[in-house]
């Protein structure tokens, strides 16, 4: 694991699937295990104040605590520190995120096979451009370019960018949900930050439940008649 290079806090200001659906304020000892079957490695031009700069970066979920939750990296460029892989780091919960991140979740996770390496790449790869400028080809992020591997293809890296780019063009067309997530953000002062989702709990509307109380109101009747 000598890289997982995956945007530190002074990097590119970018604030990088789940549990939790209300997060404290207190630090959480996180344990960070990186999926290996799902791993795929990509070359990115990043552009930053001394110039743009070619970065490989890998793309993966992370098993979080031995099966508690699942994560995705939520910071570019952000090294993991042994302690996160091994006895634990320390991570702070936190439940802002960009409008862009939410509805990209909303749209588009529930799609996300977390087994496929392509799938899992092609929305890595929109969640961080979701953290700059929602495109591919412009802002702080750009010509991402796949490295073969053993088990993985050009064509298969060529696929997670498509994969990448449907889901954005959703985001900037305003597509209609897929689904409804609650996103947690694990912010850490010596590792990558990471995010988390899990599915939101719908509250019924008014009417429905006005409907569900006449319902019940109905049945009260008909039992009082039947004792009677």
């Amino acid at each position: 694991m000598n890289h997982f290079p995956l945007f530190k806090k002074a990097a590119l200001a970018l604030a990088a699937a789940g549990m939790l659906a209300s997060a404290s304020a207190h630090a959480d000892s996180l344990v960070m295990a990186p999926d290996q079957n799902v791993l795929l490695g990509f070359n990115v031009d990043v552009v930053g104040v001394a110039g743009t700069t070619t970065h490989q970066v890998d793309t993966t979920v992370f098993d979080i605590n031995s099966g508690s939750f699942t994560a995705f990296c939520y910071e570019l460029l952000a090294g993991i520190s042994n302690a996160a892989l091994t006895t634990g780091a320390d991570f702070t919960a936190g439940t802002s995120v960009p409008g862009a991140v939410q509805t990209l979740f909303n749209q588009s996770y529930s799609k996300v096979h977390l087994n496929s390496a392509v799938e899992v790449a092609g929305f890595q790869i929109a969640l961080w451009e979701a953290l700059d400028d929602s495109n591919l080809d412009t802002g702080s992020l750009k010509n991402w370019v796949g490295i073969p591997d053993a088990t993985h293809t050009a064509a298969d890296l060529t696929e997670a960018w498509d994969i990448a780019w449907v889901y954005l063009e959703d985001l900037r067309s305003g597509a209609p949900s897929t689904g409804s997530f609650s996103l947690t953000t694990w912010s850490s002062n010596s590792s990558q930050d990471l995010i988390s989702a899990t599915p939101s709990q719908k509250v019924p509307e008014p009417t429905t439940l006005m409907l569900g109380a006449l319902g019940l109101a109905g049945l009260s009747v008909v039992r009082r008649r039947n004792k009677a």
